[in-house]
């Protein structure tokens, strides 16, 4: 897995096929939000093809939770996956440091139960927010975050279950990235959550690309195709071609929106200077 320096000087000299780099699967069958990311994973690739040679992404063969595929990649049993920087994984891991989502993770918005309407419509602080609870994935490290600023939370390692667990009214709320949640509300639109329109909570979450902090070939291959893509424009147009994407940034454009700042005891010590072209102000 860690030879892909040396397989891609042999596909140059052989013709052989593309090498193929197996990164972390969707969650469920419902789970849309990987698409952007191998979307972004395939951009990168064929913008180095001509220094690396060809390669192709592919997703491991059964789901996996996003706390087990980091162990995998970790371990060394996994090419690559996406994931919220925090200092434990840095730690573990190697990230490629070009934030995927220019600082959109860190927008989270409320879903709830309609009955919780006038309860999050009155939310104005922090403290007004803590007694209420939240879910959130089992390993996420926004469950950290949340609890360092004073917030309840309870977790599951069912994806979608987390959704009929709000419509349940077993938890309060569900914060999600403001970058994932339209296509999340499509897809159980059958269950009728609401997203509090006015309020918002914010943190730096960076997400990157993680691969084993050996395998530097493909640490540096995928930071060179990003910043290609970023230079040429195409990173930002496959950016905005993402319909959430542009959702996103409408919802947090609202001059009305109530913004509640979080503490991120997680973020690690190394975050590369906040390069306009790759960050979005918050």
């Amino acid at each position: 897995m860690f030879r892909l320096a040396a397989c891609l000087l042999l596909l140059v000299a052989t013709g052989l096929p593309a090498v193929e780099i197996t990164h972390r699967p969707a969650e469920s069958h419902q789970d849309q939000r990987v698409n952007y990311f191998i979307a972004l994973l395939d951009l990168a690739l064929e913008k180095t093809r001509e220094d690396y040679g060809p390669a192709r992404s592919r997703p491991y063969h059964e789901p996996l939770s996003q706390a087990r595929a980091f162990e995998m990649v970790a371990q060394g049993q996994l090419d690559l996956v996406w994931s919220m920087a925090s200092q434990e994984r840095m730690n573990k891991a190697r990230a490629v440091p070009v934030p995927l989502l220019r600082g959109l993770l860190g927008y989270r918005v409320l879903l709830a139960h309609p009955s919780q309407a006038e309860r999050l419509g009155r939310v104005r602080s922090l403290a007004d927010l803590s007694g209420l609870t939240a879910i959130q994935g089992a390993g996420w490290p926004d469950v950290a975050v949340l609890r360092a600023n004073g917030l309840g939370v309870i977790t599951s390692a069912d994806y979608d279950g987390m959704f009929n667990m709000v419509m349940g009214r077993r938890v309060d709320y569900f914060p999600r990235s403001v970058a994932e949640v339209w296509p999340e509300l499509q897809r159980h639109s059958a269950l009728a959550l609401r997203l509090e329109p006015s309020l918002a909570l914010y943190y730096p979450a960076p997400i990157y690309f993680f691969v084993h902090p050996d395998n530097t070939a493909l640490a540096q291959r995928l930071e060179a195709g990003l910043m290609r893509a970023v230079e040429d424009g195409s990173f930002g147009q496959l950016f905005m071609a993402q319909e959430e994407h542009r959702q996103a940034l409408d919802f947090i454009g609202n001059p009305g929106l109530r913004l509640l700042r979080l503490d991120n005891p997680l973020l690690p010590d190394f975050v590369p200077p906040q390069d306009p072209r790759l960050w979005l102000e918050p």
